[in-house]
Formats: C-alpha cells, structure tokens, sequence
C-alpha cells in the first residue's frame, strides 16, 4: 500500500482514533485493577457477616431450647404454672418460634438448565420470589400450620423478595434449589392449586425444576429473628 496517496486527514483521524482506543483499554484495566481490592473486601465481609448470621441464630435456637426445659421445670411446680406454660406453647407456636414436628408436604423448585432463547426470555427460565410466594401461600391455603423456605421458618412478618438475582428471606440470601415445606398440608389439596397447575405447565415448556412430595416425618425449624409486639390487649 502506498501510503503517499492516502489523505493526510484519514491519516490523522486513524492516529487519533487509536489512540483513544489504547488511552481507553489502559484506563479500564487501571479502574478494574483499582476496584478488585475493594470488591475482595466487600466479598469477604460478606462471608463474614453470614458466619455471625449464622453463629447468632445458633445461638437464639439454644437460648429458647433453655427457656423452654425452665419452663418444663416450672411446669411441675404449680397448677398456675402449667395453665401459663400452655398458653405459652400456644402463642410460641403461632409466632413460629419453636420447631415442629409432624407429617406435610415438599415442593422443591430450581431454575432451568435450558438456555434461553434470547436475553429476554431469560427471566421464564428462573425461580422468582413470587413463585416462592404464591406456593407458600398454597401450602398455607392446602392446610399447613407452618411454612419454611430452605429452612427459614415463614411467619406473620416474614418478607419473600428478591435482590437482583437473589431471593431473600427473612432478610437472608437463600441459594438454590428451592425447597418449600409446610407442616400439616395436603399433598391433594396443594396439587390442586392453581399455582401446582401452572409450574405442571412451566415444567414442559421452560424446563424449570417442580416436584411435589408428602412426607410423614419432617421437622421446621423455629424462626430466629427479632419478634417485635406493636399492640397487645390484656387477656379477659
């Protein structure tokens, strides 16, 4: 090529333009090489802050198996006692913070391992948070006195939501699969809801993860969060 006959603006405009091109490559590297320290920071404070997570919840579980082997002792000390150790169970139960036992259903879900067609469809081939809240809410309405989601035990204030990919529960990130349990449910019951139809439908045509279970022996764990009381009324 005879770079004589080339104008000497092309000429001008090429050098300029990749020189931007090198300026701009050597900038992004010099931004990403500044922002991996931060990002390994964030990243190990987060594994952090769930291992206290975790460590505290541990810790609220055995704090309450006390209080309730005191109350057992209690119990055995007074008639008054006992009437004020039922009504404790009671409300323990309703509130979800103590573990239960007894016979239910499983409803397991995970993503697909299809490949969406497009970047738009992506979202048909995943588990959402209101998936997660419709079969909670079909468990509950199949006959379940408690509900947990990958062992976070639902309750009256529990929020299901999602965090850019992640769906949270009770405030904590869960991984998937997902696994909904409900005490007390009817297999039949839920597998006649209009949500067991639906994942019967999205199974075949996204290939996402739904099977439905009974089981005679599962066990919820109770719920470690904060319990707040915004109105009470004296018992009449």
């Amino acid at each position: 090529m005879n770079l004589g006959k080339i104008p000497a603006p092309l000429v001008a405009v090429c050098t300029l333009l990749g020189f931007l091109l090198v300026t701009t490559a050597l900038s992004t590297n010099a931004a990403n090489q500044a922002q991996a320290p931060e990002k390994g920071r964030l990243i190990g404070l987060i594994q952090t802050r769930r291992s206290e997570i975790g460590d505290l919840d541990a810790a609220v579980t055995k704090l309450r198996s006390e209080v309730a082997a005191e109350t057992a002792k209690a119990t055995s000390r007074s008639r008054q006692a006992k009437d004020e150790a039922a009504i404790l169970a009671t409300l323990n139960a309703q509130a979800g913070t103590i573990s239960l036992k007894g016979k239910g259903v499983t409803v397991s879900l995970s993503d697909s391992k299809r490949t969406p067609p497009t970047a738009a469809d992506a979202g048909a081939y995943r588990i959402h948070d209101t998936d997660l809240q419709l079969v909670v809410n079909a468990l509950f309405a199949a006959g379940a006195e408690a509900v947990a989601v990958n062992d976070s035990r639902v309750v009256a204030t529990t929020a299901i939501r999602a965090a850019g990919d992640t769906i949270v529960v009770n405030f904590r990130p869960l991984t998937p699969p997902y696994k909904v349990t409900g005490i007390g449910a009817s297999a039949s019951a839920f597998n006649r809801s209009d949500i067991a139809g639906r994942f019967g439908k999205w199974t075949k045509l996204f290939g996402l993860g739904f099977s439905v279970k009974g089981n005679q022996n599962l066990t919820l764990p109770p719920y470690t969060g904060r319990v707040g009381i915004s109105l009470a009324t004296p018992k009449s």
